[in-house]
């Protein structure tokens, strides 16, 4: 996630560079910014280039500037709201498929504060179907049926959702097992299902970038993925792909910790890790120095993951592993 802070005051500022300091070392944060006052003009410059946009403001200052730039539920970034003394930290939109209520309960949690949620589902303890799609990297084909469903869900009305079984390990999730009916099927798509209409979800390719030093064993790379997944609370068995460049495709840590996870192994060709370019990427000394290329499980990731992909998690070091994860963009 890439975030920005907006402050106004004084101690604001403070705020912003405390969370800036806290955040930096988190490997699912890519990106920390802050900006100091100049609240309209800074949001017409970022509000599109951000996944969280956290102002340390006064609410109704949020919601004056934001107005005329709120387009979509599925594209708005996340919104918080933090007053200047980190009392309180509110999810102002975007709660479920932006992260809002995600992240401002991760962030109270940083600075001591309190997460301010209001989203029925989440006060009624129901996992809404955005918020589904959100913690499992799905797209949703039609974000207007949401309401529909999550209000069903409120109700205790019946809601089902079909999957295959590349997603059994969602019977092991207690939120979606009180929410819904869990029914297994051979469709390659997952669906959301109420008495009326049906939500398709598309499951997003999560990609696993690997690079390591020589001769690693295949134990610390599988390891090394295990650690990265905990932090971002994603099932192994969501994974799509892992993925290392050409210079690491005779390694048989990273041939072996495949098959061993069973996930499909790409090759990243040379070539294409010198051509590709992304202001996000962590870049390494000796490995431009030793192959001419930036990186290699960072980008690696993202190329496997396809054309616009972001990063999740950005390049961290596993006792001689370095992993990434990229998930692949719907437009």
């Amino acid at each position: 996630m890439k975030i920005a802070l907006i402050s106004l005051t004084k101690n604001g500022k403070i705020l912003a560079n405390s969370i800036l300091t806290l955040l930096k070392d988190d490997p699912t944060v890519i990106r920390v910014d802050t900006f100091h006052k100049n609240v309209k003009e800074t949001l017409n410059d970022i509000f599109n280039y951000y996944d969280c946009i956290i102002g340390i403001m006064a609410t109704g200052i949020m919601v004056r500037n934001i107005c005329g730039l709120i387009k979509n539920k599925k594209y708005d970034p996340a919104v918080l709201i933090i007053d200047e003394n980190g009392q309180h930290v509110i999810s102002l939109i975007s709660g479920h498929l932006g992260g809002g209520n995600e992240y401002s309960t991760k962030i109270a949690n940083i600075i001591g504060g309190k997460p301010i949620i209001t989203t029925s589902t989440d006060i009624n303890h129901k996992l809404g179907v955005d918020s589904f799609a959100r913690k499992y990297y799905l797209d949703i084909d039609d974000v207007s049926k949401i309401k529909e469903i999550n209000t069903d869900l409120i109700n205790d009305e019946n809601v089902q959702i079909s999957f295959n079984h590349k997603f059994n390990f969602i019977m092991e999730d207690y939120d979606l097992k009180k929410s819904y009916q869990l029914i297994p099927s051979k469709s390659n798509l997952l669906t959301v299902s109420n008495r009326s209409l049906t939500i398709n979800l598309e499951p997003k390719k999560i990609v696993v970038g690997i690079g390591s030093r020589k001769n690693i064993d295949s134990n610390d790379v599988i390891n090394a993925v295990k650690s990265a997944l905990k932090l971002l609370d994603i099932p192994l068995k969501r994974i799509d792909a892992m993925a290392t460049g050409q210079m690491k495709q005779n390694e048989n840590g990273i041939i072996n910790a495949s098959l061993e996870l069973g996930i499909p192994l790409e090759i990243i060709p040379e070539d294409l890790l010198k051509d590709f370019k992304s202001p996000y990427l962590n870049g390494s000394d000796f490995v431009m120095k030793k192959f001419g290329v930036q990186g290699v499980c960072e980008p690696s990731s993202l190329i496997a993951a396809g054309d616009k992909s972001t990063l999740i998690f950005r390049k961290t070091a596993y006792n001689g592993v370095t992993v990434a994860l990229a998930v692949s963009k719907k437009i």
